[in-house]
């Protein structure tokens, strides 16, 4: 399979797609049934010294809009035919637009899908096409929801489910790259492209608790950690990881333990993570306040020898907070936040997050895994106090306002390297149909 789709075959797969909707709105057919349903989003974000203070311009602001339209045909509960066209656009912006910024009219899901059912519990479902990947708490496989516009692959996918307790997904997959023009979106396995086996299973912790094992393999052709070599290089990287996680309450935990190995250009990799959430909600207190511990230890490692810089991945850019001012590598930290519900359509949350980096041989690293600056060249390890409070506010079933503030504190490790504080503001209105 190529998984660069061409345009012209995209366009004739959505076509078949809708046509089936537009027969079924004009006159059933038999187990046939059809949707139609969407979101529109506007944000307005304003930055005051982006990138810490290392970027092109001193203050940025700007506004972008998302329109996504979904439609889908599916023949009784064993075949689908799914399209999801997108489009956005961005005014105001002084720094370079980057790919996710803006399109024109373009498919961000396009894919066909079979359900086999093989016992009373028990389907084994294939799914072929453009799609979203999102897996665990988005640390390593998320959909970049933040952006104007998201992130998808061009992807096999098999899914192996017993009732609700067990899933286990396998694929193969690229990231779809964003061009300027409509309908020219596509893929690059030949540079960059990852397989993966992840598996949702009951704990012996009980009801309610879970636990997920995976393994995700990544082949890139320019490998961000070649660049300094000045050619970028190929990396081959393999993760594993496990995380614990519960749905139950009061006591929340959402736990991740992640190792990886393979190698990078000449150099052997060597990395991991280690993820704690642990929290309790106290559901009969007015409000109902969740205190929340959050902390991460990220590995980073110097210049020379094995490659102890951990790789995230397709990880969300917001990880930390919503400014999303650093990439979750070469770090630790430890993060306590507060959420509260002071009407049942208003939730709140403020938090403070103090990071430190693992390395101070290391860079600094900014979403998505680029880097934003170098060594401390004193040692200097502390990233520095990042505040961020958010505010959601569920107008109606179909409308939400969310409002977001994040100041990131710089300490002496971005100091040293001439970076600075920076303040971020979000405002975004969403419309689903």
């Amino acid at each position: 399979m190529s998984f660069s789709t061409s345009p012209i075959l995209m366009a004739v797969i959505s076509v078949a797609c809708l046509g089936r909707g537009a027969a079924i709105a004009a006159g059933p057919l038999e187990g046939w049934t059809g949707s139609i349903s969407g979101h529109a989003r506007t944000m307005q974000e304003t930055y005051r010294g982006p990138d810490l203070g290392l970027g092109p311009v001193k203050d940025d602001a700007w506004v972008h809009q998302r329109v996504q339209v979904l439609l889908t045909a599916d023949y009784e509960e064993t075949f689908r035919l799914a399209s999801e066209f997108t489009w956005g656009r961005m005014w105001g912006k002084d720094s370079p637009l980057a790919p996710p910024d803006q399109d024109e009219v373009d498919f961000l899901q396009l894919y066909a899908q079979y359900r086999l059912p093989l016992a009373e519990t028990y389907s084994l479902t294939f799914k072929a096409g453009r799609q979203t990947l999102y897996y665990g708490s988005g640390r390593l496989l998320a959909a970049r929801e933040g952006a104007n516009q998201r992130l998808a692959h061009d992807a096999l996918l098999l899914s192996w489910k017993q009732g609700d307790a067990v899933q286990v997904d396998a694929f193969m997959a690229s990231p779809v790259e964003i061009e300027d023009g409509a309908f020219d979106n596509t893929s690059h396995p030949e540079r960059v492209r990852f397989w993966s086996v992840y598996g949702v299973f009951p704990s012996p912790l009980g009801e309610g608790h879970a636990v997920d094992l995976y393994y995700i393999g990544l082949h890139d052709e320019d490998s961000v950690f070649l660049e300094p070599n000045g050619e970028g290089g190929r990396e081959l990287r393999h993760t594993v990881g496990t995380r614990w996680w519960n749905k139950t309450r009061p006591v929340i935990y959402n736990t991740e333990l992640i190792f990886q190995f393979g190698r990078a250009g000449d150099r052997d990799i060597v990395a991991g993570a280690g993820s704690l959430g642990l929290g309790y909600e106290f559901a009969q207190t007015p409000w109902q306040p969740t205190l929340m511990l959050r902390a991460d230890l990220i590995s980073g490692g110097g210049p020379e020898g094995d490659l102890h810089t951990f790789h995230p991945l397709f990880q969300a850019n917001n990880y930390f907070n919503e400014g999303g001012f650093l990439s979750p590598s070469n770090l630790y930290n430890l993060n306590p936040v507060l959420s509260f519900k002071p009407h049942s359509k208003l939730e709140a949350s403020v938090g403070v997050n103090f990071l430190w980096r693992f390395s101070a041989e290391d860079d600094v690293y900014a979403p998505p895994l680029q880097r934003l600056a170098g060594p401390a060249p004193e040692g200097e390890r502390y990233l520095g106090t990042a505040f961020n409070a958010a505010l959601t506010w569920k107008l109606t079933e179909k409308t939400e306002l969310f409002l977001g503030y994040t100041h990131h504190e710089a300490g002496d490790s971005l100091t040293s390297v001439g970076a600075g504080n920076e303040d971020y503001f979000q405002a975004s209105f969403r419309v689903e149909f």
